[in-house]
C-alpha cells in the first residue's frame, strides 16, 4: 500500500437498536485501507463478512467530520472519497457502521456521547 493513500479506520460497529444489549454501546476495531483503491461496496462487504449482521439487517456507514462537527452518511463511492480527502492530513477516520432492520427508517447518528469520538472510547 502507498503510505500517502493509506488510512486507519477506527470503526465503531453499532448493533441493531432493537436487538442489541443495552450495556454494550458498540464494538470497536481498526482497519487499514488504501484510499485510492477502496470502494464502498467492497469495504462494507469485508466488514459484514468479518462481523455479520443479523438476518436481513442492513449496514449504514457514517464518519465523524471534525471540521463540521457532524456525522455525514456515506452512501456512494464519491462520498467515501470525500471522507478520505477530509482526513488526508491525519490519515485517521472515525467511522461508524450501524446495523438496522430494512423495514425501519434509519436514524443517522447526530452525536456520540456528547463529545468527540476519540475522547469517548
Amino acid at each position: 500500500m502507498d503510505p500517502k493513500s493509506t488510512y486507519l479506520l477506527e470503526i465503531k460497529l453499532l448493533g441493531n437498536p432493537k436487538k442489541v444489549r443495552k450495556d454494550v454501546r458498540c464494538f470497536c476495531f481498526d482497519k487499514v485501507v488504501d484510499g485510492d483503491t477502496t470502494n464502498l461496496k467492497d469495504l462494507v462487504d469485508e466488514i459484514t463478512d468479518q462481523y455479520p449482521p443479523g438476518y436481513l439487517e442492513v449496514a449504514h456507514v457514517q464518519y465523524y467530520d471534525e471540521d463540521l462537527k457532524s456525522f455525514p452518511v456515506v452512501n456512494t463511492d464519491q462520498e467515501l472519497m470525500l471522507m478520505f480527502q477530509k482526513h488526508s492530513n491525519s490519515k485517521v477516520v472515525d467511522m461508524f457502521i450501524a446495523y438496522t432492520d430494512p423495514s425501519g427508517c434509519y436514524e443517522p447518528i447526530i452525536e456520540w456521547g456528547g463529545g468527540y469520538p476519540r475522547n469517548s472510547n
